[in-house]
């Protein structure tokens, strides 16, 4: 089968890679802003692509052109984030940390997460989560 991506709507686009790319994980993503406020949100397009240094890739689709999500702000702005991996457990509040909530709110409360001080960045891990890892941002690419 051939499929030509330029062909389909952004959504089905979307559609045809998570349900061909498979098992993807998903990595629960917890940043903070300047001011202290905490960020969550779920991210399917993460992986891990390198043992030394130990390295994550992070793919943060945006609201559009010059919207950047929360998660890509903060990673931008403190160059720290937290990589929380997802089970069964946490799927709900995984999931309602994927509403598009203002920014000043903390999806930690929101989904019932127990904030967790990490020990090398500033963003909290969510202690409900059996693997989270502390990031330095190595790089931003913007597509």
């Amino acid at each position: 089968m051939q499929i030509d991506f330029a062909k389909l709507s952004t959504k089905d686009r979307y559609k045809m890679l998570v349900s061909s790319v498979v098992p993807r994980p998903i990595a629960l993503v917890s940043t903070i802003d300047h001011n202290g406020i905490v960020n969550a949100a779920p991210y399917s397009f993460f992986n891990a692509v390198c043992d030394s240094p130990p390295t994550v890739v992070l793919g943060v689709n945006s609201h559009g052109p010059d919207n950047a999500k929360d998660t890509a702000n903060n990673i931008r702005n403190t160059g720290e984030f937290v990589v929380n991996l997802v089970t069964e457990e946490i799927a709900d509040g995984m999931n309602i940390t994927a509403v598009d909530f203002d920014p000043e709110v903390d999806e930690f409360d929101v989904a019932g997460f127990t904030h967790g001080q990490s020990v090398k960045v500033k963003p909290p891990y969510i202690v409900e989560s059996p693997i989270s890892f502390e990031c330095r941002r190595i790089v931003n690419l913007e597509l």
